[in-house]
């Protein structure tokens, strides 16, 4: 009968005097103890073992509790099976005893006395649910309800202390029976929460604990959420976001501003555009992430956590926390700012677009003598004009301004504004065009002059690859997607708040990053979506390597690469002098330089060895699975057969060897050039001298010249390779060994032994000739073919026979792993540049 084993959960317990559980202090110290849990045996009786021990004067153990010394919830014997091993646990009142205690001092007339120390407890206590319960059961939440409404005479927040918002808020998220619109007096705890945020009369100590109960209130929907929403104002809000304030209530102003932009409609989203536009937010936000960033916490060492389980206690906030809040919040930003003009179709007649198309034309060409006295906008109009009799009345300066549009990548020359009549990106894309022909008139005048000498197919089209780019930063940047309070999103965010005008700066670098991709590519108009592809895959991969996420380790692994790790690791100095140099570095990488610089680095030869990674990866994942080594055992034979006869369709062709002759009791060898060839019946292998041989005589003797030489396999009693010796490691190693040059040194040779004991070494210039002739005589003497490029050619032809079998399929037998296909990725035939 076997035994069965009891799992034991070793923990501490101590004294905490910092905890009042009615006790008085002991005269003699009480140690702490190391005790090991069977879960048979009740929790009391170790709790019970406990009192005796350090002689607490209770009898009945059934009024203490063992609670976690650092969340302070309670020990129960429904959770003990939660335990971990080496948990350190305190001594403290059961949560039932906690209740009435607590109550007692809350419930007191002289509360002034009490409320300090009450209030701590309670808002320790008050983030374990089973405390929670019995804390409402026993209606405590009166007792702490009048501590808000007391004094009706005096309406101000010194009477609000930090513990009693964060014990009712604490209180209220872990319970299940009420919410919060069963609380008495609730809106006017409400209306004094807002009017003190709006105000600024909330206390700084107090900031965060107020709006963790307005965040909850908003986050559990309760009825009092309208109100709230339309009552806090965002520009309140984002004064408690500046550096001078904590992380918890930089955390929960950002908390709330994202919430109410989730729940509020669009002019609550119009006003975040307004107070995030003032240059006084601007800068205190700006500020704010380059604390982050400064910051000695790294990002390796953070674990993103959920948004919403963030607000269950405060321990849980991080930097990672803050990090993401100020994302979100810069998603809705993104949204409001270049949403509508992404959705947004140009208006032909409206003459602030003419006049960007016109001022495209004016930069890039000067045609200010051909335009003479008269405005971009009139000549224009009268281009663009449906009257033929205009149209005829200068042909010559139409054709010229539609060779000007024809040489900026316009489709359509009668009306230009048309092109960008495509959504998503409307009249983003002029726009962002606008900024780069202003901003960057160098550069744009480059980009179009270059690619005006080339002939039209090869032309990198301006308008389109605007156009492109800025639907690809769109997707990105998620512009046009309602954020979710719940995901995570790409820390790169920060960008925009540190640089201005990122998203007008990116779309001139990945412009510019397009017509490289194109040259590289040697692509024509039949390739843009090809260039598009891989464009998509530079910048995703370029923002991924500026994130925080990847930043600290990526620097780490170059600040150990190139010194010693022992040496860095050892010195207390190093180490500080290492996590200087990480905050520096990362500061950097937030810069445009640094995303400039990664955009060229991720260039289309290694965006092109990356996919081919990743699909030979992938192949090989398929190669493994037990369906398809189960089809390569069936196909092994078969393949072995062909093998098979390759080496021996090689022997029968015939090949040239120096070979060197010796026979038993002779003293003299002959080394000369040889034709060997297998017959057809494959039973006998003649060698012949080649034309161009000589004979190389010992001791200067003469001899007679053999002409052909008949060898029967049955006369063969074995074959040996042999290899240089310096050169026998490769060999055995089963690596390739490079070519030898034909009469060098170094040799592999295949030695054939007679019967007779006659042996003929055929000198061969490579590896690869040893393996065939070597593997064919093997074959006709009934061995195994034991070289390594035949495991390698069987492998080979293995793999292309099971993927055809795969794709001959009629019925999917085969179930193979799902992979999202990219757009694939071709080498155009290449083409004779044009000269710029």
């Amino acid at each position: 009968m076997s035994r069965t084993s009891i799992i034991k959960t070793k923990i501490g317990v101590h004294w905490k005097n910092s905890v009042a559980i009615g006790v008085s202090s002991p005269s003699s110290p009480r140690h702490p103890k190391l005790i090991e849990l069977d879960p048979n045996i009740p929790l009391n009786d170790y709790i019970s073992k406990i009192c005796d021990d350090w002689k607490i004067p209770r009898s009945n153990s059934i009024h203490f509790a063992l609670r976690y010394d650092d969340t302070h919830k309670f020990v129960t014997e429904q959770n003990r099976s939660q335990i971990p091993t080496g948990q350190v646990f305190y001594l403290s009142l059961s949560h039932e005893d906690e209740v009435q205690d607590i109550i007692k001092y809350l419930s007191s007339n002289d509360y002034h006395r009490y409320d300090s120390i009450a209030l701590e407890r309670l808002k320790l206590a008050g983030e374990d649910e089973t405390f929670a319960l019995e804390f409402v059961e026993q209606k405590g939440l009166d007792y702490l309800l009048k501590l808000f409404i007391h004094d009706e005479k005096s309406n101000n927040y010194e009477n609000f202390t930090s513990n009693l918002l964060r014990s009712l808020h604490n209180i209220m998220i872990n319970q299940q029976a009420i919410n919060w619109d069963n609380l008495q007096s609730i809106d006017t705890i409400i209306d004094q929460l807002i009017s003190g945020i709006n105000y600024s009369k909330v206390p700084r100590s107090h900031s965060s604990s107020a709006m963790m109960i307005l965040y909850s209130i908003i986050n559990h929907e309760s009825k009092y959420s309208t109100k709230i929403i339309q009552t806090l104002e965002i520009t309140h809000l984002l004064v408690y976001c500046s550096k001078q304030h904590d992380m918890e209530t930089q955390y929960y102003a950002l908390a709330l501003i994202n919430i109410i932009m989730s729940k509020g409609n669009q002019i609550l989203r119009s006003s975040l555009l307004t107070a995030m536009s003032n240059t006084v937010v601007a800068i205190r936000l700006r500020e704010l992430v380059q604390s982050i960033i400064n910051s000695d916490e790294h990002s390796n060492n953070d674990s993103f956590t959920s948004l919403d389980t963030i607000t269950l206690s405060t321990r849980h906030l991080s930097r990672s926390s803050l990090i993401q809040q100020l994302c979100l919040l810069q998603r809705f930003y993104l949204n409001e700012l270049y949403t509508d003009a992404m959705n947004t179709l140009p208006d032909r007649y409206d003459t602030k677009y003419r006049d960007m198309i016109s001022e495209l034309r004016r930069s890039a060409f000067d045609t200010d003598l051909l335009l003479s006295e008269q405005s971009c906008q009139d000549l224009n109009a009268r281009v663009s004009s449906v009257s033929m009799n205009e149209t005829i009345t200068n042909p010559r300066r139409v054709e010229a301004l539609q060779r000007d549009y024809e040489r900026l990548g316009f489709q359509d020359l009668r009306e230009p504004i048309k092109d960008f009549q495509i959504i998503p990106s409307g009249i983003l894309s002029l726009q962002n065009l606008f900024y780069f022909c202003i901003h960057q008139k160098n550069d744009f005048i480059r980009f179009v002059l270059e690619n005006s000498c080339k002939t039209l197919q090869q032309q990198c089209p301006l308008v389109k690859s605007a156009i492109e780019i800025t639907q690809i930063l769109c997707t990105l940047f998620s512009i046009g997607v309602e954020p979710n309070r719940h995901q995570i999103h790409k820390d790169y965010f920060l960008l925009f708040y540190i640089i201005s005008s990122f998203f007008e700066q990116a779309f001139v670098r990945c412009l510019l990053l397009f017509n490289k991709t194109w040259k590289e590519m040697r692509a024509c108009d039949v390739d843009f979506q090809v260039v598009s592809s891989v464009v998509y895959q530079q910048i995703s991969q370029s923002l991924d390597d500026i994130s925080l996420t990847n930043s600290s380790t990526i620097i780490l692994n170059k600040t150990l690469t190139s010194s010693s790790t022992n040496q860095i690791i050892s010195s207390p100095i190093n180490k500080s002098i290492l996590n200087t140099s990480l905050t520096s570095v990362t500061l950097q990488r937030f810069t445009f330089d640094y995303f400039s610089e990664r955009l060229n680095t991720n260039n289309y030869k290694d965006i092109c060895k990356r996919r081919d990674e990743k699909e030979l990866k992938r192949e090989e994942t398929i190669m493994k699975l037990p369906i398809v080594e189960t089809l390569k055992e069936r196909l092994r034979p078969h393949v072995e057969s062909l093998t098979r006869q390759a080496r021996l369709k090689t022997m029968k062709k015939g090949q040239i060897f120096m070979t060197i002759e010796s026979r038993p009791g002779a003293k003299k060898t002959k080394n000369r050039l040889m034709y060997w060839q297998l017959l057809d019946n494959e039973k006998h292998v003649q060698c012949s001298e080649s034309s161009t041989s000589t004979t190389i005589k010992e001791n200067n003797s003469s001899s007679t010249s053999l002409t052909r030489t008949m060898i029967s396999i049955e006369n063969i009693k074995d074959v040996q390779c042999n290899i240089d010796q310096s050169r026998s490691g490769s060999f055995t190693n089963q690596e390739r060994v490079p070519k030898l040059p034909r009469h060098s040194n170094a040799h592999t040779s295949v030695t054939i032994i007679l019967q007779n004991d006659t042996t003929y070494t055929l000198l061969c210039e490579n590896d690869y000739d040893m393996s065939c002739w070597s593997d064919g005589y093997n074959i006709l003497l009934h061995k195994e073919m034991d070289s390594f490029y035949t495991r390698e050619d069987m492998e080979s032809l293995l793999n292309l026979l099971c993927q055809l079998q795969i794709l001959e399929l009629d019925s999917p037998l085969i179930t193979l792993p799902q992979y999202q296909l990219s757009v694939p990725s071709r080498l155009p035939p290449i083409r004779p540049l044009s000269s710029t």
